[in-house]
């Protein structure tokens, strides 16, 4: 007799909790009402290069970072504004939830995420990340969005 296994949704097309209201999507999850809904997401922080088609009607705080995923860009600019903005969007309110994304949730959101452990903990750079992969398994930022990352402790 043959058995029938329904395929499995690839990680990258679902959001990965990382710690407590914080998620780490793709860029159809944060598009996506249902998806925003079920998660309990207030606040929607795009690392993207253009800024994305977030539902408007859902009464969504949003931040848009506007970058490329390439190894020259210069995310490390942004890295302060992004975690005070997760870190405030958290504070507010216990009942909000961030979801951060870029187009796969790979790595600028990942770096974007990675910068808001290190801020919030006593990991390393290198630990952040693999702390990060351990919650999403396709997590792999840029060679050049590492080594900001860890100038950024360093700072």
């Amino acid at each position: 007799m043959l058995s029938f296994t329904a395929p499995r949704t690839p990680p990258w097309l679902v959001a990965s909790l990382i710690v407590p209201r914080l998620y780490l999507s793709n860029l159809f999850t944060a598009r996506d009402p249902a998806q925003l809904t079920e998660l309990g997401v207030t606040h929607v922080l795009s690392v993207v290069e253009d800024a994305p088609n977030i539902p408007k009607d859902m009464g969504l705080r949003t931040l848009h970072v506007p970058i490329r995923d390439e190894v020259g860009v210069d995310i490390l600019g942004y890295l302060d504004e992004t975690t005070d903005w997760i870190k405030a969007a958290l504070s507010e309110n216990v009942s909000n939830t961030v979801l951060v994304h870029c187009l796969v949730g790979m790595s600028r959101s990942a770096t974007v995420v990675c910068a808001y452990i290190l801020a919030t903990t006593n990991m390393t750079p290198s630990q952040s990340i693999s702390f990060v992969a351990s919650k999403r398994s396709v997590v792999s930022p840029n060679v050049g969005f590492r080594k900001q990352l860890e100038h950024s402790d360093s700072a």
